[in-house]
């Protein structure tokens, strides 16, 4: 049996360069990535479940302070105010998207917060979603 075919490569060409996204496309799509995952780690956060799963609870000094200020006690959120997690941000180019902090203020309380229970980060299925997230977003 002799199966015969033909392959237009004007149009396999035409195929693979529109597959190669622009830099302009790669900036987006590694920007709307970061913003995906600052919502994700943000509602992690808030459910109170860090990297490595759920936040130890809080001192029993600071739950009674945080009790009489009218916060929540548990689960442990991170947040008093919203000021750290609501100074989260992030910037991008084509080669590359930053999660950070957009004042001195909010970097600062999240290094001391994320020593005792580490949040800021990826853990291994939030890297697999952001995978997930970059393949759809670059070829859409």
């Amino acid at each position: 049996m002799n199966i015969s075919t033909s392959i237009n490569t004007t149009a396999v060409m035409a195929a693979i360069k529109k597959a190669q996204p622009s830099p302009r496309q790669l900036e987006r799509a590694l920007g709307r990535v970061a913003q995906g995952h600052i919502n994700d780690m943000l509602k992690r956060v808030d459910r109170g479940v860090g990297l490595s799963g759920g936040f130890k609870p809080y001192h029993p000094e600071y739950a009674k302070y945080r009790a009489e200020k009218g916060r929540s006690v548990s689960p442990v959120n991170l947040q008093f105010t919203g000021q750290m997690v609501g100074d989260v941000t992030s910037k991008s180019s084509p080669k590359k998207a930053v999660i950070s902090f957009g004042t001195e203020k909010g970097r600062l309380k999240a290094v001391a917060t994320n020593k005792q229970r580490p949040w800021f980060g990826v853990n291994d299925s939030e890297q697999k979603q952001i995978i997930s997230r970059f393949k759809r977003e670059v070829f859409r």
